[in-house]
């Protein structure tokens, strides 16, 4: 098991920074507050992205998370969102996958008009500590930032897109093999996502969701000529088993995403999504992960 003072230290300094910003940011004029907490059970076909039958590998988790912070409503337009956020996920299987990611997001979103079709535009920005049940590799910091638009469009539907900038650092670089680096999870991306929400009734909703990254992505197999003759960075992934090393190859990967929203009270839903990840790696390397997720989320 994982040192617990070494996964609770950065949420720690992480929540007192946020409760200091969020202190400051609820003393100014118009500061409301923003709370968010939900559990999702997930199911993953190929957990590790694997592209042989020999390496796919499935499992469950249980991912729990919650956000809160204020809202500044700054003039007439503008509203300035702060939060403190934490996620936590336990896996059936690999348990060295289970994982603590403490986060402090912002978010500045101006609405061009007055009513509920009013077009609206946003910045945003996110830092968070990734930190792994004995999983060096894993280990890290990833950073976002982007930009996004988005409309309603009569009483029913919702269009949004954005774009996001991403960077992921990792702690610890293992080469496994001479002359080739060993920071496999040492990432960049970007990311282009739409996505359209319908509300069916007065409480169920549908959505459809499309997403591109395009960036290097890891792929965990057992030795594989095909991705090591395309990969730019080799670890061991002891995560997966003995025998198994993680690649860090280019690639292009798209998303594909449907779900269902039940609102069970004004503040309480049940959710149900489904997606399927397509990767389209160098070398003529795919891969494909479906991933099933059932939850609940509240809402203040």
């Amino acid at each position: 098991m994982a040192d617990p003072v070494k996964i609770l230290a950065p949420i720690v300094v992480l929540f007192v920074i946020a409760a200091y910003l969020a202190g400051s940011a609820a003393r100014a004029a118009g500061a409301s507050w923003i709370l968010d907490a939900g559990a999702d059970a997930i199911y993953e076909d190929n957990v590790g992205l694997g592209q042989l039958n020999r390496d796919i590998k499935s499992d469950t988790a249980i991912r729990a998370f919650a956000s809160a912070g204020p809202a500044i409503l700054l003039g007439d337009s503008y509203v300035l969102s702060l939060t403190a956020d934490v996620a936590g996920k336990l896996y059936e299987r690999f348990t060295r996958l289970d994982n603590v990611a403490p986060r402090l997001s912002a978010e500045l979103k101006r609405k061009f008009g007055l009513g509920a079709e009013a077009p609206w535009a946003r910045v945003f920005g996110s830092i968070a500590r990734l930190q792994y049940d004995d999983d060096l590799i894993r280990d890290g910091w990833i950073y976002r930032l982007g930009v996004g638009v988005g409309k309603r469009f009569g009483e029913r539907w919702d269009l949004r897109l954005d774009y996001a900038y991403d960077r992921r650092l990792v702690d610890h670089e293992m080469p496994a093999v001479r002359g080739i680096p060993g920071d496999v999870y040492d990432l960049s991306g970007h990311n282009v996502s739409l996505r359209t929400d319908f509300l069916l009734s007065e409480a169920i909703s549908l959505f459809g969701s499309y997403a591109i990254r395009v960036g290097p992505s890891v792929s965990t197999t057992q030795r594989n000529l095909q991705i090591f003759q395309a990969t730019s960075a080799i670890a061991a992934d002891p995560a997966f088993g003995r025998g198994f090393f993680a690649y860090r190859i280019d690639s292009t990967t798209h998303a594909l995403g449907l779900g269902l929203s039940v609102a069970l009270g004004s503040r309480t839903s049940f959710n149900l999504a489904y997606e399927h990840v397509l990767g389209d790696a160098r070398g003529n390397i795919t891969y494909h992960d479906n991933v099933f997720r059932v939850g609940f989320l509240f809402s203040y």
